[in-house]
């Protein structure tokens, strides 16, 4: 793995419309834009929108404050919690006096609605294409099904003493994909639905080979990667890939031995997918690349730092590899070498 350049003070990375954005402690780079900042400043980028997050005295929310290409603008939202869906959806929401409130925007079109509820509801994702809106119960019980006008179309509930896994539900076309876990934290189904009936189309059967974290392919198929602890004391890297219009699951183990432990941040680029594996044990955390038509390990690079959450998902474009150190606020750019 060839490392083109190192930047160092880097406190976070984002990819801006093709443009580097690299945050500072006293200034943030866009592109060729240099524009002030200040130690505590928080920017974020999130589903094609960079926005700064702004905490003012005395207040709970924050305000905020999104890149227009040339500025950060303060934008006018009607409650106090907001999510960004692309660059022309959003929501803000709030949970009081037993209600939950939801405000969409779009392109100056608002949508609000209202309804009753025993716990708060956050909106987890908004289908563009069919204008569902997908709230999420804040303890995992259900999915409730909305139109973007407050139409109610279908609910999804868990059975008693289990929970929704938040990461793994799924929209792929007119398909929702529920994943649950039990009270300890394993799989007990992976079920796919219809995404505006709510019609079942299909279960698996086999819950073990399912994973609890995907990414989409550029085939729409989904992939998993996770280190498994085998009962006699190895360990293993499995590669999972679930069709989500069929439920059709397959599983390969990939590689095996102790250092394969830990956790795996995962992207798709082209036909292979990247990762950072992201390893407790010192100085094991590592940059690799499997080909999604062969299944194979095709390269597992060392990046000589801890894990633990101090490495970030990696970010690939056609030439480049990006990997955030944060452990020493450092940006590594690696040559993209796997076409």
């Amino acid at each position: 793995m060839k490392l083109i350049e190192s930047k160092k003070g880097i406190k976070n990375f984002f990819l801006y419309r093709g443009e580097e954005v690299l945050a500072c402690s006293d200034k943030i780079l866009i592109g060729k834009q240099i524009l002030p900042a200040k130690d505590n400043d928080i920017y974020q980028y999130e589903n094609e929108v960079l926005f700064q997050k702004i905490r003012k005295k005395g207040e709970i929310y924050s305000s905020y404050s999104r890149f227009d290409g040339n500025a950060f603008v303060e934008e006018d939202f009607r409650y106090k919690l907001k999510i960004y869906y692309n660059s022309e959806w959003s929501c803000s929401y709030e949970y009081t006096g037993g209600n939950s409130y939801f405000s969409l925007k779009n392109k100056g079109n608002k949508y609000d609605f209202e309804f009753s509820s025993d716990a708060k509801y956050e909106p987890m994702y908004f289908d563009t294409k069919h204008e569902i809106l997908l709230l999420y119960h804040v303890l995992g019980e259900s999915l409730i099904f909305y139109t973007k006008t407050g139409e109610r179309l279908w609910e999804y509930k868990v059975e008693e003493g289990n929970q929704i896994l938040e990461d793994a539900v799924i929209v792929v076309d007119d398909v929702v994909v529920i994943t649950c876990v039990n009270e300890k934290n394993r799989i007990v189904s992976v079920e796919g639905y219809n995404l505006s009936s709510g019609e079942k189309i299909w279960k698996v059967d086999e819950v073990e080979h399912c994973r609890k974290k995907y990414v989409q392919g550029p085939n729409k198929i989904l992939y998993g990667l996770t280190s498994y602890h085998c009962k006699d004391h190895t360990t293993e890297l499995r590669f999972t890939e679930l069709d989500p219009f069929t439920g059709k699951v397959e599983e390969v183990v990939l590689r095996e031995g102790e250092y394969w432990s830990g956790v795996y941040h995962t992207t798709i680029h082209g036909n292979k997918l990247f990762y950072v594996h992201d390893n407790w044990v010192e100085n094991s955390s590592s940059l690799g690349v499997i080909d999604l038509e062969t299944r194979e390990v095709i390269e597992d690079f060392p990046l000589g730092v801890a894990g633990g959450g101090l490495v970030a998902m990696p970010i690939v474009t056609d030439d480049k590899i990006y990997v955030h150190v944060r452990e020493l606020n450092e940006l590594r750019i690696y040559e993209n070498a796997f076409k």
